[in-house]
């Protein structure tokens, strides 16, 4: 989609990454603080929420739940966790990226009733966007939810009072230690912000926006203001891109002794080879296909677009060294649900007022019921 800049590329994750046995340590305190099971061997997963895509019937769900929407920035998600060491008692920031891996960032969140002492265990949902505006690059941490609070997990809380504990008990006092110290300021490798949300009947706003956006954008994403956070696929959480912009993300397997790559799906950890199948053969442009012969990306995860006149459908957009796994073939069959629905800009914008409607008639109703 259009926006304020040309530049596609990610951001770079800031910090020190962390190596086991400390990483192992991390995982696990995380995943406890989520409340997933940690006994056995088994390595903890991501266990932020992922988003599925837009498809026809979705149009009826944003009539029958309210929904917040925004712009779909094209960054990288990441959780946000303060922790305490155990051995050192430092307090310590990490950002924590899909393929589970820790960076360690030199600075803590400020509590909200003393902004010189420091919050631990929180747990916030972002997106790491790069700014670009005249030539400069400033890096930002979009927040858009809080998934931990100071060791209170608010994952069964609606979003709506996700979003207020976010504002209250992170932002305000955030922005407060900002203006009052500038050694604080400087030290940050980044800067936060809640990502700006509007009601879904004003899906036309967030379009309006994004052509003054100083970041690349992907599409916008819906979020239900009453649904619990999810571990995992979110079906509470609905991403819309342009049809001719849905994306698959593949792991590159090959060449074989013919020199042929592959693509290959994500099938679950029961189908051997690291969980992943072979989907189809896979054809590159012929400067590109020099560049892997000679430098296979073999285990690469890559971005590919649908292209119905390129030979095998899917042709390389870019590499996702963010993440290691490719998506699940259900999300594939998702996204080809979305590609072949089809539902556009203009659908979306005109399906405003009966959403609007549905919205207005629920809150009537609770007036009514109190």
């Amino acid at each position: 989609m259009s926006n304020g800049t040309s530049e596609s590329l990610l951001p770079t994750i800031p910090g020190q990454l962390v190596q086991n046995p400390y990483l192992s340590e991390l995982q696990r305190h995380t995943s406890s603080l989520f409340g997933l099971d940690v006994s056995g061997h088994r390595e903890p997963r991501f266990p932020g929420a992922q988003p599925i895509s837009f498809n026809k019937s979705h149009l009826e769900e944003l009539e029958s739940e309210n929904y917040f929407v925004s712009e779909k920035a094209d960054g990288i998600r990441c959780l946000m966790l303060t922790h305490k060491n155990p051995k050192t008692h430092r307090n310590e920031t990490f950002l924590i990226d899909r393929k589970n891996a820790y960076y360690f960032l030199d600075f803590s969140l400020p509590q909200p009733d003393d902004i010189n002492s420091w919050q631990v265990d929180t747990v916030l949902d972002g997106e790491l966007v790069l700014d670009i505006e005249k030539g400069q690059r400033k890096l930002w941490f979009l927040l858009f939810d809080c998934v931990i609070l100071q060791g209170e997990r608010l994952i069964e809380k609606p979003y709506t009072k996700r979003l207020g504990r976010l504002n209250e008990f992170v932002l305000k006092p955030y922005k407060q230690l900002y203006r009052e110290s500038s050694s604080y300021a400087r030290k940050l490798p980044f800067k936060l912000d809640v990502k700006p949300l509007e009601l879904a009947y004003h899906v036309s706003r967030v379009f309006d926006q994004i052509p003054n956006l100083k970041h690349k954008n992907d599409g916008v994403i819906f979020t239900s203001s009453v649904a619990p956070y999810s571990i995992g696929t979110c079906n509470k959480m609905l991403k819309w891109k342009p049809s001719e912009e849905n994306t698959v993300d593949f792991k590159v397997d090959g060449p074989d002794i013919d020199g042929r790559f592959y693509i290959m799906l994500n099938r679950g950890s029961n189908a051997g080879n690291g969980g992943h199948v072979r989907f189809d053969e896979f054809t590159l442009a012929e400067d590109m296909y020099q560049e892997w012969i000679a430098m296979p990306p073999t285990g690469r995860i890559i971005e590919c677009k649908y292209d119905p006149d390129w030979p095998g459908k899917w042709k390389f957009s870019r590499y996702r060294d963010d993440k290691d796994m490719a998506n699940h073939e259900t999300v594939y069959h998702k996204i080809m649900d979305s590609i072949r629905d089809n539902v556009n800009q203009s659908e979306l914008i005109a399906h405003e007022s009966a959403v609007r409607d549905h919205w207005k008639e629920r809150e009537m109703q609770q007036q009514y019921l109190h």
